[in-house]
């Protein structure tokens, strides 16, 4: 009986490895592609939908959550297919100005969610990702998470 067990164990091994799941990935707008729609875009990063085996199905959507001169401000962020099937260019206007920024991304493949909180920072040339502090998550960022974020990017003891 001891063997059979083992046997069993030993078997499940691969599914479990294999099971990573729906999930996103998140990178620099050069990770899209070299197309032409990456010099077109103001987009700020890119987003991959990861093991979705329905693209075609798959939705994506994201606002930019911010704090500006102590007023929360909340708005859609522009979503653009790039070249490559389920890759995204994420192109936030708010995040632009001044204050603390993040974008919050949900996405579904089937029944399956993923999300992302992507801090936006102040970079060469203008507003940058924060790839350090991006959180993903196996289903969409609660509020709490979003305000968290916010108050980690303010700083301590804001």
């Amino acid at each position: 009986m001891e063997m059979v067990r083992l046997l069993l164990a030993c078997a499940a091994i691969p599914v479990v490895a294999s099971g990573v799941g729906f999930s996103l990935t998140v990178g620099p707008p050069v990770a899209a592609g070299t197309g032409a729609k990456v010099t077109k875009t103001a987009a700020v990063f890119a987003v991959r939908l990861e093991e979705c085996d329905k693209l075609d199905k798959a939705q994506i959507s994201g606002t930019e959550e911010g704090i500006v001169d102590g007023a929360r401000k909340s708005a859609p962020v522009t979503l653009s297919t790039a070249e490559s099937p389920g890759v995204y260019l994420v192109s936030p206007v708010s995040s632009q100005s001044p204050g603390v920024w993040v974008v919050s991304l949900s996405a579904t493949c089937g029944s399956a969610r993923a999300g992302a909180i992507v801090p936006i920072g102040a970079g060469i040339g203008g507003a940058g990702f924060l790839r350090g502090k991006t959180k993903v998550f196996p289903r969409p960022a609660t509020k709490e998470e979003i305000d968290a974020a916010l108050k980690a990017s303010r700083g301590p003891g804001n």
